[in-house]
């Protein structure tokens, strides 16, 4: 029998990289920057070095489907 410390897929958090993030949005990794530096867009949950920096899915999915919706829930002292 196996143990119960192995981790399934689905308890496993999804990560987007921030390639997949720009495709996703269109745009370049600078205006991704620019979002996050004015709180408009959320920050990496991992960052493993210069290289290696990956965003929680849910939380970016979140924000593509409805941006302003996100920036109202998440905004603190932020100018919209």
């Amino acid at each position: 029998m196996g143990t119960q410390n192995a981790t399934t897929t689905a308890q496993r958090r999804a990560l987007y990289s921030g390639p997949e993030i720009d495709e996703k949005g269109n745009w370049s990794k600078s205006h991704r920057y620019n979002l996050m530096e004015r709180g408009h867009f959320p920050k990496p949950c991992l960052v493993m070095g210069p290289r290696f920096t990956r965003w929680d899915a849910a939380e970016v999915d979140e924000w593509f489907s409805c941006p302003a919706a996100w920036l109202a829930a998440h905004a603190q002292g932020v100018a919209v």
